[in-house]
C-alpha cells in the first residue's frame, strides 16, 4: 500500500474512533526501523486527549494494525500522537 493509502485508512478510522480527541489529520510515512526492518511511522494530530480510561488514543495502535492486517498490510505500525494541548510552549525572551 502507499503512504497516501494508509493516510487515508488512519484517518478515516481515528477519526470514528475518537470524535472526542478532536481529531486533526494523520500521516503515514514508510520507514525502517533499528534492525532495516519495513514499518509505517503514523502521527495522528488531536486537539484534546479524551478523560476516559483506558486511553484510546494509547490503544489506537492496535485499531490500526488490525484494519491494515485485513487490508494485506503486515508492516508494524510505530505510532505518534501529537495532542495539541499537551504541547510545551516556552516564553518569548526579548
Amino acid at each position: 500500500m502507499t503512504d497516501q493509502e494508509i493516510t487515508t485508512i488512519v484517518s478515516d478510522l481515528l477519526r470514528n474512533r475518537i470524535p472526542d480527541a478532536g481529531f486533526e489529520g494523520a500521516e503515514a510515512i514508510s520507514a525502517r526501523d533499528s534492525d532495516g526492518d519495513p514499518v509505517i511511522r503514523v502521527i495522528a494530530r488531536y486537539q484534546r486527549r479524551p478523560r476516559i480510561k483506558p486511553d484510546p488514543l494509547l490503544n489506537s495502535v492496535h485499531a490500526i494494525r488490525e484494519k491494515l492486517l485485513t487490508l494485506g498490510e503486515d508492516r508494524f505500525i510505530l505510532l505518534k500522537n501529537d495532542v495539541l494541548e499537551e504541547r510545551e510552549t516556552d516564553e518569548d525572551f526579548d
